[in-house]
Protein backbone atom coordinates (compact mmCIF):
# COMPACT_ATOMS: atom_id res chain seq x y z
CA UNK A 1 0.00 0.00 0.00
CA UNK A 2 2.94 2.65 0.75
CA UNK A 3 3.42 2.22 -3.39
CA UNK A 4 0.50 3.59 -4.12
CA UNK A 5 0.72 6.85 -6.47
CA UNK A 6 -0.45 10.07 -4.72
CA UNK A 7 -3.37 11.19 -6.77
CA UNK A 8 -5.80 14.88 -6.73
CA UNK A 9 -9.30 15.75 -6.86
CA UNK A 10 -10.40 18.82 -8.48
CA UNK A 11 -13.99 19.63 -7.75
CA UNK A 12 -13.67 16.87 -4.24
CA UNK A 13 -16.98 19.03 -2.84
CA UNK A 14 -19.42 18.66 -5.86
CA UNK A 15 -21.43 15.24 -6.33
CA UNK A 16 -18.57 13.77 -8.88
CA UNK A 17 -15.87 14.68 -6.90
CA UNK A 18 -17.41 13.32 -3.85
CA UNK A 19 -17.96 10.11 -5.09
CA UNK A 20 -14.16 9.67 -6.47
CA UNK A 21 -13.16 10.85 -2.71
CA UNK A 22 -15.32 7.58 -1.43
CA UNK A 23 -14.07 4.97 -4.30
CA UNK A 24 -10.41 6.22 -3.83
CA UNK A 25 -10.85 4.98 -0.48
CA UNK A 26 -8.63 1.73 0.20
CA UNK A 27 -7.58 1.65 -3.39
CA UNK A 28 -4.82 -0.60 -4.05
CA UNK A 29 -3.02 1.55 -6.58
CA UNK A 30 -3.78 5.42 -5.82
CA UNK A 31 -4.05 7.04 -2.73
CA UNK A 32 -5.61 10.35 -2.04
CA UNK A 33 -3.62 13.11 -1.05
CA UNK A 34 -4.71 16.31 -2.34
CA UNK A 35 -8.27 18.31 -2.84
CA UNK A 36 -9.04 21.02 -4.42
CA UNK A 37 -12.48 23.45 -4.93
CA UNK A 38 -13.26 26.78 -6.55
CA UNK A 39 -14.44 30.21 -4.54
CA UNK A 40 -14.81 30.30 -1.01
CA UNK A 41 -14.24 26.86 -0.40
CA UNK A 42 -10.24 26.44 -0.77
CA UNK A 43 -8.86 26.59 2.93
CA UNK A 44 -12.06 24.45 4.68
CA UNK A 45 -11.07 20.71 5.25
CA UNK A 46 -13.23 18.66 3.28
CA UNK A 47 -15.23 17.34 6.34
CA UNK A 48 -16.08 20.98 6.62
CA UNK A 49 -18.06 21.63 3.71
CA UNK A 50 -19.53 17.95 3.13
CA UNK A 51 -21.41 15.99 5.71
CA UNK A 52 -18.16 13.55 6.96
CA UNK A 53 -20.91 10.51 6.58
CA UNK A 54 -20.04 10.21 2.86
CA UNK A 55 -16.61 10.37 3.55
CA UNK A 56 -13.76 8.55 4.44
CA UNK A 57 -12.48 9.49 7.65
CA UNK A 58 -8.82 10.51 6.37
CA UNK A 59 -10.42 12.43 3.46
CA UNK A 60 -12.26 14.82 5.89
CA UNK A 61 -9.16 15.89 7.44
CA UNK A 62 -7.68 16.89 3.86
CA UNK A 63 -7.59 20.36 3.36
CA UNK A 64 -8.76 22.11 -0.25
CA UNK A 65 -6.37 24.04 -2.38
CA UNK A 66 -7.43 26.94 -4.74
CA UNK A 67 -8.04 25.20 -7.94
CA UNK A 68 -4.19 27.67 -9.44
CA UNK A 69 -2.29 25.96 -6.31
CA UNK A 70 0.66 24.00 -7.11
CA UNK A 71 -0.28 20.67 -7.07
CA UNK A 72 2.12 17.92 -6.37
CA UNK A 73 0.17 14.08 -7.15
CA UNK A 74 1.41 12.59 -10.38
CA UNK A 75 -2.39 11.62 -11.17
CA UNK A 76 -5.30 14.46 -10.81
CA UNK A 77 -8.86 13.66 -11.33
CA UNK A 78 -10.58 16.19 -13.02
CA UNK A 79 -14.40 16.49 -11.52
CA UNK A 80 -14.34 20.23 -12.46
CA UNK A 81 -17.14 21.74 -14.51
CA UNK A 82 -16.63 22.24 -17.90
CA UNK A 83 -16.15 25.88 -18.63
CA UNK A 84 -13.93 25.92 -15.35
CA UNK A 85 -11.60 22.77 -16.16
CA UNK A 86 -10.80 23.92 -19.50
CA UNK A 87 -7.95 26.17 -18.98
CA UNK A 88 -7.03 23.92 -15.84
CA UNK A 89 -6.37 20.72 -17.42
CA UNK A 90 -4.36 21.82 -20.49
CA UNK A 91 -1.85 24.00 -17.54
CA UNK A 92 -1.61 21.12 -15.13
CA UNK A 93 -1.20 18.19 -18.22
CA UNK A 94 1.44 21.09 -19.24
CA UNK A 95 3.69 20.90 -16.24
CA UNK A 96 3.54 16.89 -16.10
CA UNK A 97 0.48 15.79 -14.11
CA UNK A 98 -1.64 13.19 -16.20
CA UNK A 99 -5.09 14.54 -15.82
CA UNK A 100 -7.89 12.09 -16.33
CA UNK A 101 -10.76 14.08 -16.72
CA UNK A 102 -14.79 13.98 -16.22
CA UNK A 103 -15.51 17.25 -17.93
CA UNK A 104 -16.14 17.53 -21.57
CA UNK A 105 -14.22 20.63 -22.03
CA UNK A 106 -11.14 18.22 -24.26
CA UNK A 107 -13.56 15.41 -24.92
CA UNK A 108 -14.06 16.13 -28.64
CA UNK A 109 -10.34 17.39 -29.42
CA UNK A 110 -8.41 15.52 -32.02
CA UNK A 111 -5.22 14.67 -29.79
CA UNK A 112 -7.09 13.65 -26.73
CA UNK A 113 -9.14 10.27 -25.84
CA UNK A 114 -12.35 9.68 -24.84
CA UNK A 115 -11.76 6.52 -23.71
CA UNK A 116 -13.95 3.62 -22.46
CA UNK A 117 -11.12 1.03 -21.46
CA UNK A 118 -14.03 -1.72 -22.66
CA UNK A 119 -14.05 -0.56 -26.05
CA UNK A 120 -11.14 1.81 -27.02
CA UNK A 121 -8.15 1.21 -24.76
CA UNK A 122 -5.55 1.36 -28.06
CA UNK A 123 -6.74 5.17 -28.11
CA UNK A 124 -4.80 5.66 -25.40
CA UNK A 125 -1.44 5.72 -27.66
CA UNK A 126 -2.94 9.55 -28.09
CA UNK A 127 -1.79 10.48 -25.37
CA UNK A 128 1.63 9.79 -26.70
CA UNK A 129 1.45 12.65 -29.33
CA UNK A 130 -0.12 15.14 -27.24
CA UNK A 131 2.12 18.58 -26.79
CA UNK A 132 2.71 18.16 -23.10
CA UNK A 133 5.01 17.06 -20.60
CA UNK A 134 1.98 15.45 -19.28
CA UNK A 135 -0.93 13.85 -21.03
CA UNK A 136 -5.10 14.47 -20.87
CA UNK A 137 -7.43 11.52 -21.10
CA UNK A 138 -10.97 11.91 -20.56
CA UNK A 139 -14.65 10.07 -20.05
CA UNK A 140 -17.51 10.17 -22.02
CA UNK A 141 -21.00 11.66 -21.10
CA UNK A 142 -22.74 9.85 -18.09
CA UNK A 143 -25.39 8.85 -20.85
CA UNK A 144 -22.57 8.28 -23.68
CA UNK A 145 -20.94 5.29 -21.41
CA UNK A 146 -23.94 3.36 -21.50
CA UNK A 147 -25.15 4.25 -24.98
CA UNK A 148 -21.71 3.16 -26.35
CA UNK A 149 -21.07 0.02 -24.09
CA UNK A 150 -24.07 -1.25 -25.88
CA UNK A 151 -23.73 -0.07 -29.47
CA UNK A 152 -19.67 -1.12 -29.57
CA UNK A 153 -20.69 -5.14 -29.74
CA UNK A 154 -22.95 -3.91 -32.19
CA UNK A 155 -21.02 -2.20 -34.32
CA UNK A 156 -18.22 -4.40 -34.22
CA UNK A 157 -20.40 -7.70 -35.32
CA UNK A 158 -22.34 -5.72 -38.41
CA UNK A 159 -22.10 -2.32 -38.53
CA UNK A 160 -24.13 0.56 -37.15
CA UNK A 161 -25.82 3.04 -39.85
CA UNK A 162 -28.15 5.04 -37.95
CA UNK A 163 -28.88 5.70 -34.22
CA UNK A 164 -32.16 6.62 -32.44
CA UNK A 165 -32.21 7.09 -28.77
CA UNK A 166 -34.42 8.86 -26.42
CA UNK A 167 -33.12 9.19 -22.67
CA UNK A 168 -34.32 9.40 -19.22
CA UNK A 169 -31.60 10.74 -16.74
CA UNK A 170 -31.81 10.85 -13.30
CA UNK A 171 -31.53 13.88 -11.17
CA UNK A 172 -27.54 13.54 -9.48
CA UNK A 173 -26.93 13.36 -13.39
CA UNK A 174 -27.68 17.23 -12.49
CA UNK A 175 -24.79 18.15 -10.26
CA UNK A 176 -26.05 20.43 -7.35
CA UNK A 177 -27.49 22.32 -6.59
CA UNK A 178 -30.01 20.26 -10.06
CA UNK A 179 -33.69 21.07 -10.46
CA UNK A 180 -35.92 21.37 -7.97
CA UNK A 181 -38.52 18.82 -5.68
CA UNK A 182 -41.30 21.52 -7.14
CA UNK A 183 -40.17 20.91 -10.69
CA UNK A 184 -38.96 17.50 -10.55
CA UNK A 185 -42.06 15.68 -8.60
CA UNK A 186 -44.32 14.45 -10.92
CA UNK A 187 -42.75 15.82 -14.17
CA UNK A 188 -40.25 15.22 -16.67
CA UNK A 189 -38.14 18.08 -17.89
CA UNK A 190 -37.83 17.47 -21.69
CA UNK A 191 -34.54 19.46 -22.17
CA UNK A 192 -31.01 19.57 -20.71
CA UNK A 193 -28.86 21.74 -22.10
CA UNK A 194 -26.17 20.68 -24.45
CA UNK A 195 -26.57 16.70 -23.58
CA UNK A 196 -28.18 16.16 -26.82
CA UNK A 197 -25.43 17.44 -28.51
CA UNK A 198 -22.79 15.18 -26.65
CA UNK A 199 -25.24 12.11 -27.90
CA UNK A 200 -24.76 12.57 -31.09
CA UNK A 201 -21.29 13.39 -31.54
CA UNK A 202 -19.16 11.46 -28.51
CA UNK A 203 -20.42 8.02 -29.67
CA UNK A 204 -18.43 8.31 -33.31
CA UNK A 205 -15.01 8.75 -31.48
CA UNK A 206 -15.21 5.86 -28.98
CA UNK A 207 -15.92 3.71 -31.66
CA UNK A 208 -13.28 4.89 -33.57
CA UNK A 209 -10.52 3.12 -35.62
CA UNK A 210 -7.31 4.76 -36.28
CA UNK A 211 -5.78 4.71 -40.11
CA UNK A 212 -2.70 5.37 -40.55
CA UNK A 213 -1.93 6.95 -37.17
CA UNK A 214 -5.39 9.07 -37.42
CA UNK A 215 -8.50 8.36 -35.56
CA UNK A 216 -11.10 8.00 -38.29
CA UNK A 217 -14.63 8.56 -36.37
CA UNK A 218 -17.47 5.87 -36.89
CA UNK A 219 -19.67 6.70 -39.60
CA UNK A 220 -23.36 6.88 -38.47
CA UNK A 221 -25.48 9.06 -37.02
CA UNK A 222 -27.25 9.54 -33.85
CA UNK A 223 -30.65 11.40 -33.14
CA UNK A 224 -31.23 11.85 -29.33
CA UNK A 225 -33.82 13.29 -26.92
CA UNK A 226 -32.56 13.50 -23.64
CA UNK A 227 -34.98 14.20 -20.61
CA UNK A 228 -34.43 14.90 -16.47
CA UNK A 229 -36.73 12.22 -14.62
CA UNK A 230 -37.52 11.92 -10.80
CA UNK A 231 -34.94 9.22 -10.65
CA UNK A 232 -32.26 9.34 -8.17
CA UNK A 233 -29.39 7.44 -10.40
CA UNK A 234 -29.36 5.58 -12.60
CA UNK A 235 -29.47 6.63 -16.74
CA UNK A 236 -31.65 4.92 -18.41
CA UNK A 237 -32.28 5.44 -22.49
CA UNK A 238 -34.27 3.84 -25.15
CA UNK A 239 -32.74 3.05 -27.99
CA UNK A 240 -33.28 2.12 -32.04
CA UNK A 241 -30.49 0.49 -34.55
CA UNK A 242 -30.24 0.24 -38.14
CA UNK A 243 -27.76 -2.16 -38.76
CA UNK A 244 -25.46 -3.46 -41.75
CA UNK A 245 -27.52 -6.26 -43.14
CA UNK A 246 -30.44 -5.89 -41.08
CA UNK A 247 -29.49 -9.54 -38.62
CA UNK A 248 -31.86 -11.26 -37.45
CA UNK A 249 -32.98 -10.73 -33.71
CA UNK A 250 -31.40 -13.92 -32.91
CA UNK A 251 -28.03 -12.44 -33.68
CA UNK A 252 -28.49 -9.08 -32.58
CA UNK A 253 -28.64 -10.49 -29.08
CA UNK A 254 -25.89 -13.24 -29.21
CA UNK A 255 -23.75 -10.02 -29.75
CA UNK A 256 -24.67 -8.49 -26.53
CA UNK A 257 -24.50 -11.21 -24.79
CA UNK A 258 -21.02 -12.63 -26.11
CA UNK A 259 -19.47 -8.81 -25.49
CA UNK A 260 -15.98 -9.89 -24.19
CA UNK A 261 -13.53 -6.66 -23.08
CA UNK A 262 -9.45 -6.52 -23.49
CA UNK A 263 -7.58 -8.79 -21.08
CA UNK A 264 -5.69 -5.85 -19.72
CA UNK A 265 -8.96 -4.74 -18.62
CA UNK A 266 -10.17 -7.96 -16.85
CA UNK A 267 -7.51 -7.09 -14.04
CA UNK A 268 -8.04 -3.73 -13.21
CA UNK A 269 -9.57 -2.76 -9.67
CA UNK A 270 -12.60 -0.91 -10.60
CA UNK A 271 -13.61 -3.53 -13.91
CA UNK A 272 -16.58 -5.56 -13.01
CA UNK A 273 -17.26 -8.99 -13.57
CA UNK A 274 -19.49 -8.34 -16.74
CA UNK A 275 -19.38 -4.84 -18.54
CA UNK A 276 -22.66 -5.39 -20.34
CA UNK A 277 -25.40 -8.11 -19.23
CA UNK A 278 -28.51 -8.66 -21.06
CA UNK A 279 -31.74 -9.21 -18.76
CA UNK A 280 -34.01 -11.48 -20.14
CA UNK A 281 -37.22 -9.86 -17.58
CA UNK A 282 -39.59 -7.79 -20.08
CA UNK A 283 -39.35 -5.12 -17.97
CA UNK A 284 -35.99 -4.93 -17.33
CA UNK A 285 -33.53 -3.23 -16.60
CA UNK A 286 -34.80 -0.73 -13.73
CA UNK A 287 -33.01 1.97 -12.54
CA UNK A 288 -34.10 0.85 -8.45
CA UNK A 289 -33.03 -2.91 -9.31
CA UNK A 290 -30.19 -2.83 -11.83
CA UNK A 291 -28.22 0.31 -11.59
CA UNK A 292 -25.80 -1.18 -9.01
CA UNK A 293 -25.26 -4.24 -10.61
CA UNK A 294 -21.20 -4.75 -10.71
CA UNK A 295 -20.89 -2.01 -8.34
CA UNK A 296 -22.54 -0.01 -10.53
CA UNK A 297 -20.28 -0.08 -13.29
CA UNK A 298 -21.82 -3.15 -15.23
CA UNK A 299 -24.12 -1.39 -18.01
CA UNK A 300 -27.63 -3.66 -18.82
CA UNK A 301 -29.88 -4.25 -21.68
CA UNK A 302 -33.12 -5.46 -21.80
CA UNK A 303 -35.92 -5.43 -24.19
CA UNK A 304 -34.23 -6.63 -26.91
CA UNK A 305 -36.93 -6.37 -30.07
CA UNK A 306 -37.53 -5.92 -33.78
CA UNK A 307 -37.91 -1.92 -34.65
CA UNK A 308 -40.69 -1.25 -36.90
CA UNK A 309 -38.64 1.87 -38.01
CA UNK A 310 -35.05 0.64 -38.02
CA UNK A 311 -33.59 -2.67 -37.49
CA UNK A 312 -33.57 -3.51 -33.63
CA UNK A 313 -34.38 -1.81 -30.33
CA UNK A 314 -33.62 -2.15 -26.77
CA UNK A 315 -33.60 -0.27 -23.34
CA UNK A 316 -30.02 0.91 -21.79
CA UNK A 317 -29.12 1.44 -18.47
CA UNK A 318 -26.26 2.39 -16.66
CA UNK A 319 -25.44 4.10 -13.72
CA UNK A 320 -24.59 8.18 -14.19
CA UNK A 321 -22.23 8.83 -11.21
CA UNK A 322 -20.26 5.48 -11.39
CA UNK A 323 -20.11 4.20 -14.88
CA UNK A 324 -20.93 7.23 -16.42
CA UNK A 325 -18.50 9.61 -13.95
CA UNK A 326 -16.41 8.93 -11.57
CA UNK A 327 -16.15 5.04 -11.69
CA UNK A 328 -14.99 6.04 -15.48
CA UNK A 329 -12.77 8.06 -14.38
CA UNK A 330 -11.12 5.82 -12.33
CA UNK A 331 -11.00 3.00 -14.37
CA UNK A 332 -9.54 5.28 -17.15
CA UNK A 333 -6.36 5.80 -14.45
CA UNK A 334 -6.26 2.45 -13.52
CA UNK A 335 -5.90 1.67 -17.60
CA UNK A 336 -3.14 4.52 -17.97
CA UNK A 337 -1.77 3.02 -15.00
CA UNK A 338 -1.53 -0.47 -16.09
CA UNK A 339 -0.08 0.57 -20.12
CA UNK A 340 2.42 2.67 -17.88
CA UNK A 341 1.30 6.39 -18.61
CA UNK A 342 1.16 7.03 -15.05
CA UNK A 343 4.73 6.57 -15.23
CA UNK A 344 7.73 9.12 -15.83
CA UNK A 345 5.62 11.96 -15.36
CA UNK A 346 6.31 14.74 -12.46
Amino acid sequence: MEDRIAVGVLGATGTVGQKLVQLLDGHPWFRLAEVGASGLSAGHTLGELVSEDALPNQAADLRLSSLDSKWESPIIFSALPSGVAYDIEINLAEIGHLVVSNASAHRMHSDVPLLIPEINSNHLKMVDDQPWGGGLVTNPNCAVAGLALALAPLNQAFGIERVITTSFQAISGAGKPGPSAGIILDNILPFINGEEEKLAQEPQKILGHFNEGILDTANFFVSASCTRVPVSDGHLLSVSVSLAGSPSLKLVTEALQDFEVPEVVRGLPTSPDSALQVIKDEDRPQPRFDRDIGNGMTVTVGRVRPCEVLDVKFFVLSHNLLRGAAGAALLNAELCRAKGVSTGLI
